[in-house]
Protein backbone atom coordinates (compact mmCIF):
# COMPACT_ATOMS: atom_id res chain seq x y z
CA UNK A 1 0.00 0.00 0.00
CA UNK A 2 3.06 2.38 0.59
CA UNK A 3 3.84 2.29 -3.35
CA UNK A 4 0.47 3.03 -4.51
CA UNK A 5 -0.14 6.17 -5.56
CA UNK A 6 -3.36 7.68 -6.36
CA UNK A 7 -4.27 10.60 -8.98
CA UNK A 8 -7.37 12.33 -9.13
CA UNK A 9 -6.34 14.17 -12.00
CA UNK A 10 -8.97 17.24 -11.98
CA UNK A 11 -9.41 20.10 -14.58
CA UNK A 12 -8.15 22.71 -11.97
CA UNK A 13 -5.90 20.88 -9.79
CA UNK A 14 -4.20 17.34 -9.21
CA UNK A 15 -4.88 15.67 -6.12
CA UNK A 16 -1.61 13.22 -5.84
CA UNK A 17 -0.03 11.06 -2.95
CA UNK A 18 0.71 8.00 -1.71
CA UNK A 19 -2.27 5.41 -0.26
CA UNK A 20 -0.45 5.61 2.74
CA UNK A 21 -0.75 9.69 2.92
CA UNK A 22 -3.03 11.48 5.35
CA UNK A 23 -3.64 13.96 3.15
CA UNK A 24 -2.84 14.39 -1.21
CA UNK A 25 -0.91 17.26 -2.45
CA UNK A 26 -3.18 19.48 -4.50
CA UNK A 27 -0.74 20.59 -7.44
CA UNK A 28 -2.63 23.48 -9.90
CA UNK A 29 -2.85 21.95 -13.24
CA UNK A 30 -1.91 24.39 -15.21
CA UNK A 31 0.96 26.69 -16.92
CA UNK A 32 0.60 30.40 -16.47
CA UNK A 33 2.59 33.44 -18.20
CA UNK A 34 2.70 36.69 -15.65
CA UNK A 35 2.83 40.11 -17.62
CA UNK A 36 6.59 39.80 -17.61
CA UNK A 37 6.08 37.32 -19.83
CA UNK A 38 7.69 34.09 -17.61
CA UNK A 39 5.96 31.01 -17.42
CA UNK A 40 5.09 29.22 -14.23
CA UNK A 41 4.71 25.71 -13.90
CA UNK A 42 1.68 24.24 -11.72
CA UNK A 43 2.09 25.25 -7.94
CA UNK A 44 4.28 28.64 -8.84
CA UNK A 45 0.91 29.86 -9.04
CA UNK A 46 0.34 29.99 -5.63
CA UNK A 47 3.52 31.93 -4.73
CA UNK A 48 3.21 34.39 -7.40
CA UNK A 49 2.88 38.33 -5.83
CA UNK A 50 0.95 39.85 -8.66
CA UNK A 51 -1.38 37.69 -10.67
CA UNK A 52 -2.79 40.42 -12.58
CA UNK A 53 -3.34 39.85 -16.13
CA UNK A 54 -1.93 36.03 -15.70
CA UNK A 55 -2.54 33.76 -19.02
CA UNK A 56 -3.21 30.30 -17.88
CA UNK A 57 -3.42 27.09 -20.37
CA UNK A 58 -4.47 23.90 -18.92
CA UNK A 59 -3.68 20.25 -19.77
CA UNK A 60 -7.44 19.59 -19.86
CA UNK A 61 -10.39 21.03 -22.28
CA UNK A 62 -13.91 19.99 -21.55
CA UNK A 63 -12.11 17.54 -19.08
CA UNK A 64 -10.31 15.67 -21.83
CA UNK A 65 -6.99 15.44 -21.64
CA UNK A 66 -5.55 17.04 -25.03
CA UNK A 67 -1.84 17.75 -24.15
CA UNK A 68 -0.17 15.48 -22.53
CA UNK A 69 2.56 17.02 -23.06
CA UNK A 70 1.35 19.75 -20.61
CA UNK A 71 0.51 17.47 -18.40
CA UNK A 72 3.57 15.49 -17.86
CA UNK A 73 5.37 18.14 -16.81
CA UNK A 74 2.71 19.40 -14.40
CA UNK A 75 2.71 15.52 -12.87
CA UNK A 76 6.92 15.67 -12.97
CA UNK A 77 6.05 18.93 -10.74
CA UNK A 78 4.14 16.79 -8.43
CA UNK A 79 6.36 14.01 -7.98
CA UNK A 80 9.46 15.98 -7.12
CA UNK A 81 7.43 17.93 -4.81
CA UNK A 82 5.47 15.02 -3.11
CA UNK A 83 9.48 13.43 -2.64
CA UNK A 84 10.94 16.48 -1.16
CA UNK A 85 13.15 16.95 -3.89
CA UNK A 86 15.26 14.50 -2.38
CA UNK A 87 14.72 11.06 -4.30
CA UNK A 88 13.06 10.27 -7.64
CA UNK A 89 10.34 8.11 -7.38
CA UNK A 90 11.15 4.72 -8.28
CA UNK A 91 8.07 3.86 -11.13
CA UNK A 92 9.12 0.44 -11.27
CA UNK A 93 8.34 -0.66 -7.90
CA UNK A 94 5.14 1.84 -7.82
CA UNK A 95 1.89 1.03 -8.62
CA UNK A 96 -1.05 3.71 -9.73
CA UNK A 97 -4.37 3.96 -9.13
CA UNK A 98 -5.90 7.04 -12.22
CA UNK A 99 -8.74 9.18 -11.91
CA UNK A 100 -10.65 10.39 -15.01
CA UNK A 101 -13.95 12.24 -16.83
CA UNK A 102 -16.79 10.39 -16.87
CA UNK A 103 -16.58 9.20 -21.03
CA UNK A 104 -13.48 10.41 -22.18
CA UNK A 105 -12.15 9.50 -25.14
CA UNK A 106 -10.67 6.01 -25.67
CA UNK A 107 -8.14 7.46 -28.13
CA UNK A 108 -7.13 9.90 -25.48
CA UNK A 109 -7.50 7.17 -22.67
CA UNK A 110 -5.06 4.77 -24.45
CA UNK A 111 -2.77 8.08 -24.52
CA UNK A 112 -2.94 7.86 -20.90
CA UNK A 113 -2.27 4.40 -20.77
CA UNK A 114 0.55 4.45 -22.97
CA UNK A 115 2.28 7.70 -20.95
CA UNK A 116 1.71 5.12 -17.71
CA UNK A 117 3.40 2.30 -18.80
CA UNK A 118 6.12 3.52 -21.56
CA UNK A 119 7.20 6.59 -20.20
CA UNK A 120 6.74 6.36 -16.27
CA UNK A 121 6.75 2.67 -16.23
CA UNK A 122 4.91 2.01 -13.24
CA UNK A 123 4.72 -1.49 -11.99
CA UNK A 124 0.81 -1.55 -12.42
CA UNK A 125 -2.39 0.51 -13.05
CA UNK A 126 -5.93 0.97 -12.82
CA UNK A 127 -7.84 3.59 -15.00
CA UNK A 128 -11.43 4.41 -14.00
CA UNK A 129 -14.32 7.52 -12.77
CA UNK A 130 -13.83 9.00 -9.59
CA UNK A 131 -17.41 8.30 -9.43
CA UNK A 132 -17.00 4.50 -9.14
CA UNK A 133 -14.61 4.85 -6.10
CA UNK A 134 -16.65 7.07 -4.03
CA UNK A 135 -19.45 4.16 -2.53
CA UNK A 136 -15.91 2.32 -1.09
CA UNK A 137 -15.65 5.52 1.15
CA UNK A 138 -17.76 4.72 4.17
CA UNK A 139 -17.77 3.21 7.54
CA UNK A 140 -20.56 0.06 6.79
CA UNK A 141 -19.40 -2.84 8.98
CA UNK A 142 -18.38 -5.59 6.40
CA UNK A 143 -19.32 -3.65 3.58
CA UNK A 144 -16.78 -2.90 0.69
CA UNK A 145 -18.76 -0.59 -1.33
CA UNK A 146 -22.49 0.89 -0.66
CA UNK A 147 -24.69 -0.85 -2.84
CA UNK A 148 -26.58 2.18 -4.27
CA UNK A 149 -25.07 6.06 -4.43
CA UNK A 150 -26.30 9.07 -6.43
CA UNK A 151 -22.73 11.07 -6.93
CA UNK A 152 -23.04 14.61 -8.26
CA UNK A 153 -19.92 16.24 -9.26
CA UNK A 154 -19.44 19.19 -9.18
CA UNK A 155 -15.94 20.62 -10.39
CA UNK A 156 -14.50 23.09 -12.61
CA UNK A 157 -15.63 22.32 -15.67
CA UNK A 158 -18.80 20.89 -15.60
CA UNK A 159 -21.20 19.17 -12.93
CA UNK A 160 -21.67 15.12 -13.39
CA UNK A 161 -24.21 13.04 -11.78
CA UNK A 162 -23.41 9.84 -11.86
CA UNK A 163 -25.46 6.67 -10.43
CA UNK A 164 -23.52 3.68 -8.91
CA UNK A 165 -25.50 0.54 -8.63
CA UNK A 166 -23.91 -2.36 -7.14
CA UNK A 167 -20.49 -0.72 -7.91
CA UNK A 168 -20.62 -0.34 -11.19
CA UNK A 169 -20.86 3.34 -12.73
CA UNK A 170 -24.59 3.29 -14.30
CA UNK A 171 -23.65 5.11 -17.73
CA UNK A 172 -27.77 5.20 -18.99
CA UNK A 173 -28.21 7.13 -16.25
CA UNK A 174 -25.42 9.46 -16.50
CA UNK A 175 -26.09 13.10 -17.16
CA UNK A 176 -23.72 16.12 -17.60
CA UNK A 177 -24.26 19.87 -16.98
CA UNK A 178 -22.16 22.37 -18.51
CA UNK A 179 -22.03 24.43 -15.44
CA UNK A 180 -19.06 24.29 -13.00
CA UNK A 181 -16.55 26.40 -11.43
CA UNK A 182 -15.28 28.24 -14.42
CA UNK A 183 -17.90 29.41 -15.71
CA UNK A 184 -18.85 31.48 -11.79
CA UNK A 185 -15.98 32.62 -12.79
CA UNK A 186 -16.55 34.20 -16.15
CA UNK A 187 -19.75 35.44 -15.46
CA UNK A 188 -18.46 36.93 -12.27
CA UNK A 189 -16.00 38.71 -13.62
CA UNK A 190 -18.81 40.08 -16.10
CA UNK A 191 -21.24 41.17 -13.50
CA UNK A 192 -18.46 43.09 -11.82
CA UNK A 193 -16.96 44.59 -15.25
CA UNK A 194 -20.53 46.10 -16.08
CA UNK A 195 -21.52 47.22 -12.92
CA UNK A 196 -18.38 48.28 -11.37
CA UNK A 197 -14.82 48.14 -12.40
CA UNK A 198 -13.02 46.09 -15.76
CA UNK A 199 -11.31 43.42 -14.30
CA UNK A 200 -12.09 41.11 -17.63
CA UNK A 201 -8.31 40.48 -17.15
CA UNK A 202 -8.39 39.26 -13.80
CA UNK A 203 -9.43 35.93 -13.37
CA UNK A 204 -7.36 35.21 -10.21
CA UNK A 205 -9.00 38.02 -8.53
CA UNK A 206 -12.05 37.08 -9.41
CA UNK A 207 -11.76 33.68 -8.21
CA UNK A 208 -10.48 34.73 -5.09
CA UNK A 209 -13.61 36.59 -4.83
CA UNK A 210 -15.87 33.91 -5.73
CA UNK A 211 -14.05 31.62 -3.14
CA UNK A 212 -14.37 33.70 0.17
CA UNK A 213 -17.98 35.70 -1.01
CA UNK A 214 -20.13 33.42 -2.84
CA UNK A 215 -23.05 31.52 -1.35
CA UNK A 216 -26.36 30.26 -2.38
CA UNK A 217 -28.88 31.32 -1.07
CA UNK A 218 -32.02 29.47 0.79
CA UNK A 219 -35.02 31.63 -1.24
CA UNK A 220 -33.70 33.78 -3.54
CA UNK A 221 -36.56 35.98 -4.57
CA UNK A 222 -35.89 37.05 -0.62
CA UNK A 223 -32.55 37.40 -0.97
CA UNK A 224 -33.28 39.89 -3.74
CA UNK A 225 -35.70 42.20 -1.60
CA UNK A 226 -32.99 42.62 0.88
CA UNK A 227 -30.80 43.65 -1.46
CA UNK A 228 -33.05 46.20 -2.99
CA UNK A 229 -33.86 48.02 0.57
CA UNK A 230 -30.13 48.04 1.16
CA UNK A 231 -29.68 49.52 -2.11
CA UNK A 232 -31.72 52.14 -1.16
CA UNK A 233 -30.26 53.33 1.88
CA UNK A 234 -27.50 53.94 0.04
CA UNK A 235 -28.89 56.29 -2.07
CA UNK A 236 -30.55 58.11 0.80
CA UNK A 237 -28.24 59.97 2.96
CA UNK A 238 -29.99 59.83 5.99
CA UNK A 239 -30.46 55.97 5.69
CA UNK A 240 -26.64 55.60 4.29
CA UNK A 241 -26.23 56.20 8.04
CA UNK A 242 -28.26 52.82 9.33
CA UNK A 243 -27.13 50.85 6.18
CA UNK A 244 -23.95 49.05 8.26
CA UNK A 245 -27.15 48.10 11.16
CA UNK A 246 -29.66 47.06 8.86
CA UNK A 247 -27.10 45.07 6.73
CA UNK A 248 -25.76 43.03 9.64
CA UNK A 249 -29.82 42.43 10.79
CA UNK A 250 -30.34 40.75 7.04
CA UNK A 251 -27.29 38.31 7.79
CA UNK A 252 -24.62 40.95 6.08
CA UNK A 253 -25.68 40.27 2.45
CA UNK A 254 -24.25 42.78 1.38
CA UNK A 255 -20.44 42.83 1.63
CA UNK A 256 -16.83 45.07 1.31
CA UNK A 257 -14.01 43.36 -0.60
CA UNK A 258 -10.78 45.05 -0.27
CA UNK A 259 -8.63 44.73 -3.95
CA UNK A 260 -5.11 43.78 -3.87
CA UNK A 261 -2.97 46.60 -3.45
CA UNK A 262 0.22 44.75 -4.11
CA UNK A 263 1.63 46.31 -0.71
CA UNK A 264 -0.45 45.08 2.07
CA UNK A 265 -2.27 42.44 0.03
CA UNK A 266 -2.44 40.60 -3.18
CA UNK A 267 -5.47 38.65 -3.07
CA UNK A 268 -7.58 41.07 -1.43
CA UNK A 269 -9.92 39.98 1.77
CA UNK A 270 -13.02 40.50 2.28
CA UNK A 271 -13.32 43.48 5.15
CA UNK A 272 -15.21 42.42 8.25
CA UNK A 273 -15.61 45.45 10.26
CA UNK A 274 -17.10 48.41 8.29
CA UNK A 275 -15.57 50.65 11.02
CA UNK A 276 -11.81 50.16 10.39
CA UNK A 277 -10.43 52.98 9.01
CA UNK A 278 -8.89 52.58 5.54
CA UNK A 279 -6.12 54.30 3.45
CA UNK A 280 -7.40 56.66 1.01
CA UNK A 281 -5.84 55.03 -1.64
CA UNK A 282 -7.19 51.79 -0.59
CA UNK A 283 -10.55 50.09 -3.23
CA UNK A 284 -13.71 48.62 -2.29
CA UNK A 285 -15.76 46.77 -4.13
CA UNK A 286 -19.01 46.09 -2.68
CA UNK A 287 -20.89 43.09 -3.41
CA UNK A 288 -24.31 43.08 -3.38
CA UNK A 289 -26.52 40.09 -5.06
CA UNK A 290 -23.62 38.80 -6.92
CA UNK A 291 -22.42 36.98 -4.22
CA UNK A 292 -25.64 34.79 -4.51
CA UNK A 293 -26.93 35.63 -8.16
CA UNK A 294 -23.90 33.95 -10.09
CA UNK A 295 -24.03 30.23 -7.53
CA UNK A 296 -28.11 30.82 -8.29
CA UNK A 297 -27.11 29.51 -12.46
CA UNK A 298 -26.64 26.09 -11.42
CA UNK A 299 -30.35 26.01 -10.05
CA UNK A 300 -31.66 28.44 -12.96
CA UNK A 301 -29.19 28.37 -16.33
CA UNK A 302 -31.66 31.39 -18.09
CA UNK A 303 -30.13 33.72 -15.16
CA UNK A 304 -26.97 33.53 -16.75
CA UNK A 305 -28.83 33.70 -20.95
CA UNK A 306 -27.81 30.01 -20.68
CA UNK A 307 -31.56 29.15 -22.46
CA UNK A 308 -32.71 25.45 -23.07
CA UNK A 309 -30.20 24.08 -20.47
CA UNK A 310 -31.30 22.14 -17.63
CA UNK A 311 -30.34 23.17 -13.65
CA UNK A 312 -29.22 21.37 -11.59
CA UNK A 313 -32.32 19.67 -10.17
CA UNK A 314 -33.77 18.95 -13.26
CA UNK A 315 -30.02 16.95 -14.49
CA UNK A 316 -30.70 15.09 -11.43
CA UNK A 317 -34.46 13.61 -12.36
CA UNK A 318 -33.68 12.63 -15.44
CA UNK A 319 -30.67 11.12 -14.69
CA UNK A 320 -33.13 8.85 -11.82
CA UNK A 321 -35.63 8.75 -15.21
CA UNK A 322 -32.77 6.81 -16.76
CA UNK A 323 -32.33 4.38 -13.64
CA UNK A 324 -34.05 1.39 -13.00
CA UNK A 325 -37.42 2.21 -11.39
CA UNK A 326 -36.77 -0.28 -8.04
CA UNK A 327 -33.31 1.85 -8.00
CA UNK A 328 -34.55 4.92 -7.95
CA UNK A 329 -36.01 5.55 -3.94
CA UNK A 330 -32.14 3.60 -2.83
CA UNK A 331 -30.16 6.28 -4.92
CA UNK A 332 -32.37 9.23 -3.57
CA UNK A 333 -31.46 8.04 -0.12
CA UNK A 334 -27.82 7.88 -0.90
CA UNK A 335 -26.77 11.16 -2.71
CA UNK A 336 -22.81 12.08 -2.68
CA UNK A 337 -21.95 15.64 -3.74
CA UNK A 338 -18.51 16.23 -4.27
CA UNK A 339 -15.99 18.27 -5.76
CA UNK A 340 -14.37 21.93 -5.02
CA UNK A 341 -18.37 23.94 -5.89
CA UNK A 342 -19.95 22.06 -2.91
CA UNK A 343 -17.34 23.98 -0.16
CA UNK A 344 -19.71 26.89 -1.64
CA UNK A 345 -21.83 27.82 1.93
CA UNK A 346 -26.13 26.29 1.52
CA UNK A 347 -25.21 24.46 -1.86
CA UNK A 348 -26.08 21.69 -0.19
CA UNK A 349 -28.85 22.48 2.03
CA UNK A 350 -30.61 24.40 -1.14
CA UNK A 351 -29.92 21.34 -3.33
CA UNK A 352 -31.71 19.58 -0.21
CA UNK A 353 -34.60 21.67 0.24
CA UNK A 354 -35.35 21.86 -4.10
CA UNK A 355 -34.91 17.52 -4.68
CA UNK A 356 -37.60 17.64 -1.88
CA UNK A 357 -39.75 19.61 -3.55
CA UNK A 358 -39.87 17.20 -6.58
CA UNK A 359 -39.07 14.01 -5.89
CA UNK A 360 -42.54 11.51 -4.31
CA UNK A 361 -43.15 11.77 -1.07
CA UNK A 362 -42.77 8.00 -0.22
CA UNK A 363 -38.84 8.84 -1.26
CA UNK A 364 -36.15 8.89 1.83
CA UNK A 365 -34.33 11.64 0.69
CA UNK A 366 -30.39 11.93 2.16
CA UNK A 367 -27.37 14.08 1.55
CA UNK A 368 -24.52 13.98 2.71
CA UNK A 369 -24.44 16.58 6.04
CA UNK A 370 -24.15 20.22 5.42
CA UNK A 371 -21.12 19.90 8.29
CA UNK A 372 -19.70 16.99 7.00
CA UNK A 373 -16.11 17.67 7.54
CA UNK A 374 -14.96 15.27 4.04
CA UNK A 375 -13.77 18.35 2.04
CA UNK A 376 -15.49 18.03 -0.95
CA UNK A 377 -12.28 18.94 -3.40
CA UNK A 378 -10.39 15.81 -2.12
CA UNK A 379 -12.79 13.64 -1.65
CA UNK A 380 -12.68 11.35 -4.56
CA UNK A 381 -8.63 11.20 -4.13
CA UNK A 382 -9.73 9.72 -0.43
CA UNK A 383 -12.26 7.39 -2.16
CA UNK A 384 -9.08 5.66 -3.84
CA UNK A 385 -7.08 5.87 -0.50
CA UNK A 386 -10.09 3.76 0.86
CA UNK A 387 -10.68 1.63 -2.23
CA UNK A 388 -6.61 0.76 -1.92
CA UNK A 389 -7.00 -0.42 1.58
CA UNK A 390 -9.97 -2.14 1.17
CA UNK A 391 -8.38 -4.34 -1.40
CA UNK A 392 -10.42 -3.31 -4.25
CA UNK A 393 -7.14 -2.21 -6.11
CA UNK A 394 -5.58 -5.19 -6.09
CA UNK A 395 -8.54 -6.84 -7.30
CA UNK A 396 -8.41 -4.67 -10.72
CA UNK A 397 -5.18 -3.81 -11.36
CA UNK A 398 -3.16 -4.70 -14.35
CA UNK A 399 0.55 -4.93 -14.28
CA UNK A 400 2.87 -4.06 -16.82
CA UNK A 401 3.70 -7.45 -18.12
CA UNK A 402 0.04 -8.01 -18.85
CA UNK A 403 0.30 -4.46 -20.87
CA UNK A 404 3.15 -5.38 -23.00
CA UNK A 405 1.65 -8.79 -23.73
CA UNK A 406 -2.01 -8.32 -23.90
CA UNK A 407 -1.84 -4.48 -25.41
CA UNK A 408 -3.96 -1.44 -25.39
CA UNK A 409 -7.38 -3.00 -26.20
CA UNK A 410 -6.67 -5.56 -23.55
CA UNK A 411 -6.18 -2.79 -20.90
CA UNK A 412 -8.97 -0.79 -22.20
CA UNK A 413 -11.84 -3.33 -22.32
CA UNK A 414 -10.73 -3.73 -18.65
CA UNK A 415 -10.71 -0.03 -17.49
CA UNK A 416 -14.02 0.52 -19.12
CA UNK A 417 -16.74 -0.28 -16.81
CA UNK A 418 -16.35 -1.70 -13.63
CA UNK A 419 -14.22 -0.59 -10.60
CA UNK A 420 -13.75 -4.01 -8.51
Amino acid sequence: MDSTLIIDNGSNTVKMGYASDEDPLIVQNCISRSRDRKLHLANELTRLTDVSQLIIRRPLEQGQLTSWYLQKLIWDEGFNELSNGNTDINFNETELLYTETPFSFPVLSSNTDQIVFEEYGFKSYYRTTNAALIPWNNDVPNNDYIPFQLVVDSGFECTWVIPVINGCVYWKGVKKMSIGGKFLTGYLKELISFRYYNVMDETILVNNIKEKTSYVATDYDQSLKKVSQLRSLVKDPIGRLDFDAQNKSMGNVVLDYVLPDFKTTTTGYVLQDTTTKLDSDVQLLRLYDERFAVPETFFYPELANINNKSGIIKTILESLANCPELARPLLMANIKCVGGNFDIPGFKHRLFMELRKEIPETYVLKLDDEDDKNESLTYSWKSGQTFVKKGGFDKVKISKQEYFEKGLNYLQERCSFKAY
